[in-house]
């Protein structure tokens, strides 16, 4: 008797599998179907873009490679990603479906820190260093220029460092970057300021500390050398139009 149970209980769960299996097969080709039509509610109607202020929507749309009134799956979210990512101010990409006809794709840009000089050409780099343009420079002349192999990788390390020091930043003309090592630094009527391979936030803490209230030195520096880190020494012009080394101990 037992034996006649689980026999029936078999035939009837293969049963429900198949018939389960029959729906199932039925549902998913009815789906790839549907969503294949050109005829169905899934038609693209709404591309919504959202942070993007340096690039333009019509650069976007062209680079993402949507059409509106396609079918809303007829393009791969990952490669829209890829496409928009491959635009040079743009950081990262999020793309939604949002059905049944609306597909919407937040942008994070890439914010300049600089104008890169390099082989007689300027360019806009970010934190990362990457160049971003360089076109409309012009609109950007507050940021500071770097120059030298390896600047743009280390620029955003000599601008974090130099933002402790207020007075000193906003005197800041540009930074060279001396044998993929360190800096020298323009600054207020042209003084260059050398400063050490390492230890770089005593040494501006100790150039803050000789400028007057509003970050300005003596005219009549063209050098500060910074380099070792127990002393100072100032370079001057002398009436004759020679320099004069001065010393002092750093405290």
């Amino acid at each position: 008797m037992l034996r006649y149970v689980i026999s029936i209980v078999k035939s009837n769960f293969f049963l429900l599998m198949i018939f389960v299996g029959a729906v199932v097969g039925s549902c998913y080709f009815n789906f790839d179907k549907i969503i294949k039509s050109e005829n169905t509610v899934f038609r693209l109607e709404k591309i919504e873009f959202d942070g993007n202020e340096r690039v333009p929507e019509a650069l976007l749309l062209k680079a993402s490679g949507l059409k509106h009134k396609s079918n809303i799956f007829a393009s791969s979210i990952f490669d829209v990603k890829r496409r928009l990512e491959n635009i040079a101010w743009i950081r990262s990409v999020i793309v939604q479906r949002k059905l049944p006809n609306m597909i919407y794709i937040r942008i994070a840009e890439r914010t300049a820190i600089a104008i890169l000089q390099s082989k007689h050409k300027l360019y806009l780099i970010d934190t990362d260093g990457k160049i971003l343009e360089n076109n409309d420079i012009g609109n950007f002349g507050d940021l500071p220029i770097v120059i030298g192999d390896g600047a743009e990788k280390e620029a955003d390390r000599l601008l974090r460092c130099l933002d402790k020091f207020p007075k000193i930043r906003k005197q800041l003309i540009f930074a060279v970057r001396i044998g993929k090592r360190r800096w020298d630094i323009k600054i207020n009527k042209g003084i260059t300021v050398k400063l050490p391979e390492k230890g770089i936030m005593h040494a501006l803490g100790i150039l803050e500390e000789i400028s007057d209230g509003n970050g300005f030195f003596n005219e009549n520096i063209s050098a500060i050398d910074l380099r070792m880190l127990d002393r100072v020494i100032v370079i001057k012009n002398c009436s004759d139009g020679s320099k004069n080394n001065g010393i002092g101990n750093a405290t």
